[in-house]
């Protein structure tokens, strides 16, 4: 997608209990505030590993700023949010694509969030991109997107969602399992470098492991 857009990372945690009907709205497009004038969903997605499984995200995308504005002014939230925050991003890599196809869909996601120095960024996309993504998309993972966080907040959140087609497929794809028969000591190699030095920029992160939640796509325009 264009790199003007802004995404909007929203992180719900649902009262006690209050899964299974988060769930049926969901499905359903019922969901209080689910789509939204101008605004397109990219994922839905709820926690398994790494946060209780009452926390979900939604990311959705915006084509500026005052779009995402307006979206607010009407926004419904649902009787069964606890508690409820929003982080805008905006994207710093060829991911997310700007259609993104279906054969691009996995049922499961890594929600990774990193700080990092800012002067660091290019570096980090650069090993993202020609490193790390090359080989573990090799393994069958996609990769949904790269955003930094919006503001000049010190150090830079940058966060990365990565999909997989099971939590065993996640952990296959990990360093330490050893090199896949099907790529070559020459790019296995590269891949190493790079996310050594992609961990080396990073100051701190945390990644989640969460179920992709299926939503009916509604007709929308960002453009």
């Amino acid at each position: 997608m264009p790199l003007d857009l802004i995404y909007e990372a929203r992180s719900t945690s649902l009262l006690h209990g209050a899964l299974p009907e988060f769930l049926e709205q969901v499905t359903s497009g019922d969901y209080p505030g689910l789509h939204r004038p101008g605004g397109e969903v990219l994922r839905v997605m709820g926690t398994i590993i790494g946060a209780p499984e009452t926390d979900v995200l939604r990311v959705t995308a915006f084509k500026d700023i005052s779009a995402w504005e307006s979206s607010t002014a009407a926004y419904e939230r649902s009787p069964l949010v606890e508690t409820e925050s929003v982080r805008l991003m905006r994207p710093v890599a060829v991911r997310p694509l700007a259609t993104i196809p279906a054969e691009h869909d996995r049922e499961f996601f890594g929600y990774r969030r990193f700080q990092i120095d800012p002067d660091g960024l290019d570096e980090v996309v650069d090993m993202s991109e020609n490193g790390v993504w090359p080989r573990i998309e090799q393994q069958d993972a996609r990769i949904l997107g790269l955003w930094k966080t919006v503001g000049a907040g010190y150090p830079l959140e940058v966060t990365l969602l990565t999909g997989y087609h099971s939590p065993s497929h996640w952990e296959a794809t990990r360093v330490w399992t050893g090199r896949p028969d099907n790529i070559s000591d020459e790019e296995w190699e590269s891949s190493w470098r790079r996310r050594n030095r992609r961990a080396q920029l990073t100051r701190s992160q945390w990644v989640h492991l969460m179920k992709n939640f299926s939503f009916p796509y509604f007709s929308r325009n960002i453009a």
